[in-house]
């Protein structure tokens, strides 16, 4: 049964009693069969930052894992890919579910076996379930994947929780990420059981048409009567498309679209989103973001200016409505000093406000075998910080 908890006097702490679905399953030596057996629920308290973050739920004072914890890294390759997937899905959720009102877990409701199924190829006979399409023609395994390649990647879970008037925490609102491939990989097996491995591009329309279907269809299964008796159809249900980069790509890709099925509707129309990353220096973004492009240039050079033998600087800008709103630096050191490392840092946080004085500026100082040195963090209108590690 889905339940309701309510919320007590104490500051950011719950207490909530029987099977609410937040509940963890009981130790085989806990007596189930006191229907009092308090658990302690408490909101992780809010820290003020940029991004307003929303607040997080732990059980007992630890964190409450989604059904499906740790899947994400078994279907998605790019790690990068994976961190914007989760990130970019609470972007979306905040048009919907205010950070200042709403607590976010990982998803409860789409378990890690039903999650296995439906990511899997259609096959009428042993995967029902699977929302990627069914191997098409072909004389062999390869033909076959590549005639039908699969489109779906991965599908993230999250669910918002608030407080309603009665003083109750309940969930408020579901918010899914549907992950597309841009590159489908796969391998074969041959006679002598050597495996080849292969790759096809995916057309962009093609994953855009799957993805709206599969989204479609995530809805009306989260919106089963079968499934916690139906209250899904009681709560708004918000979804994003994902489009992967290829797995080699040293940027993220991005969502591309959105919608939401209202409380007892289907989806309505699909909003675009207008998001990228582009690196710095690189042929795309010399083609696409010349003017940017230039600038990355001047600040790169007045770093590389600083010693006498070369620096590698690389960007990575994140657009949002084809503004850059967001730059990321990263610099490769050969270190040969902790003074060295120090008069670099104060340089580089001396030039953020002549170059970016609007946007967030992260530069992340490592040496050559991956550890970081120092960090340089600029918001809009305020001087950089910087922390040397010791």
């Amino acid at each position: 049964m889905f339940k309701k908890w309510t919320l007590v006097a104490l500051p950011l702490v719950l207490i909530v009693t029987g099977c609410f679905p937040f509940s963890q399953e009981e130790p085989e030596n806990t007596e189930v069969d006191n229907p009092n057996n308090d658990q302690e629920i408490t909101i992780v308290p809010p820290v003020s930052s940029p991004e307003n973050y929303y607040q997080t739920i732990l059980d007992n004072g630890q964190y409450m894992s989604g059904e499906a914890r740790g899947f994400g890294t078994d279907v998605v390759y790019n790690r990068l890919d994976l961190d914007q997937l989760e990130m970019g899905l609470t972007r979306i959720a905040k048009e919907h579910f205010p950070h200042d009102q709403y607590s976010l877990r990982e998803g409860y409701f789409i378990n890690r076996d039903e999650l296995n199924s439906w990511l899997r190829r259609y096959d009428e006979e042993n995967n029902p379930n699977g929302l990627n399409p069914p191997l098409g023609d072909g004389d062999n395994q390869r033909e076959q994947e590549e005639s039908n390649p699969r489109t779906l990647s991965h599908i993230l879970e999250q669910n918002y929780m608030v407080e309603n008037s009665n003083g109750e925490f309940e969930l408020g609102g579901i918010v899914v990420g549907i992950s597309l491939n841009s590159v489908y990989n796969f391998r074969t097996e041959d006679d002598q059981g050597r495996y080849n491995f292969f790759s096809t591009p995916l057309d962009e329309n093609i994953t855009q048409e799957d993805g709206e279907r599969i989204a479609a269809e995530v809805v009306s299964r989260l919106r089963d009567e079968e499934r916690e008796e139906g209250v899904f159809n009681d709560i708004p249900i918000v979804v994003g498309l994902f489009r992967e980069q290829p797995r080699e790509s040293i940027i993220s890709g991005t969502y591309f679209q959105t919608a939401i099925a209202e409380p007892g509707s289907e989806l309505g129309s699909w909003d675009s989103i207008d998001e990228n990353f582009y690196l710095f220096p690189s042929d795309r973004a010399n083609q696409d973001v010349r003017d940017d492009s230039d600038e990355f240039g001047r600040f790169q050079e007045q770093i590389q200016n600083f010693f006498r033998t070369y620096v590698g600087v690389v960007g990575k800008g994140f657009y949002q409505n084809d503004r850059l709103t967001e730059l990321t630096v990263d610099i490769p050191l050969r270190y040969n000093g902790k003074t060295e490392i120090v008069a670099l840092t104060q340089y580089i946080a001396s030039l953020i406000p002549d170059y970016y004085d609007d946007i967030k500026v992260e530069v992340n100082i490592n040496s050559v075998n991956g550890e970081q040195e120092s960090l340089v963090v600029s918001e809009p209108g305020e001087d950089p910080f910087i922390h040397v590690m010791d």
